[in-house]
């Protein structure tokens, strides 16, 4: 019974995140101020939820983790429907505030639709790095917040210095702020993808999907792969690890 309280527990906390991060950005218009306080409101909803969710609060970040089996497939699919979800009600929120006006994404500095794809690639591929940071334990769990927050920072303002006014970087926000085009949706995937493979890269130097499970570098991938203990691991992943990975419980009992 706890442990589907637990479940439910995450999926609340993703569908809470994203309506929250969704609301914040479109409610803070554009420019400067609108990148701060998105980098802000993140920092803060990783901090709130890290322990429960991970924090993803992006779809391109779950279908990142779903990739490196760091998350299984039936919680990347809720994952990501509670992001939708999250962004529907910030939708309706804010279709019924009086007077508020959704971004026209064509009149932001008039950029093509393929300049904002290749912008929102750039910046997501930063935004990935402070993600995979954190998801590589390269910083401390003190620190997650400010990172991961920091990351979409600079990931928008490289967004935003490219297209002169333009950048998401979340699939999910892009919906529910009404910033809604082909290249809002399919490129923070693809950057997600590039980014966070290539941290990968850097860090354990291959390719290699043996960390996900084992941990065990390259030499043994084959091994690795085939192993029992491999396959548990990999299965039993927990789905908060992708930012900020929770200390075992059975150690803090003991």
């Amino acid at each position: 019974m706890n442990t589907n309280k637990i479940s439910y527990n995450k999926y609340v906390a993703e569908i809470i995140g994203t309506l929250m991060l969704v609301l914040v950005v479109a409610l803070s218009g554009a420019g400067l101020s609108a990148i701060v306080f998105a980098g802000l409101v993140l920092a803060f909803i990783v901090y709130l939820f890290g322990d429960i969710s991970g924090a993803h609060i992006n779809p391109a970040f779950t279908i990142s983790a779903l990739t490196m089996k760091k998350i299984k497939w039936q919680d990347a699919v809720l994952y990501i429907c509670s992001q939708l979800i999250g962004a529907g009600l910030a939708l309706i929120i804010l279709k019924n505030i009086p007077d508020f006006k959704f971004t026209d994404i064509n009149a932001l500095g008039g950029a093509s639709a393929w300049k904002i794809f290749m912008a929102e690639i750039v910046g997501m591929i930063i935004f990935s790095f402070g993600f995979s940071a954190v998801l590589y334990k390269k910083t401390t769990k003190s620190n997650a917040g400010f990172i991961v927050g920091m990351g979409l920072f600079f990931g928008l303002l490289a967004a935003n210095i490219i297209t002169g006014g333009i950048g998401v970087l979340n699939p999910a926000v892009a919906i529910g702020s009404g910033v809604l085009s082909w290249a809002t949706i399919i490129a923070p995937i693809i950057g997600a993808l590039i980014g966070t493979w290539l941290y990968r890269f850097m860090v354990i130097g291959s390719f290699c999907g043996c960390d996900a499970c084992c941990g065990k570098s390259c030499d043994g991938c084959d091994t690795c792969k085939k192993s029992d203990t491999c396959e548990s691991n990999s299965s039993s992943d927990a789905v908060s690890e992708p930012v900020i990975v929770v200390e075992e419980v059975v150690e803090i009992i003991n």
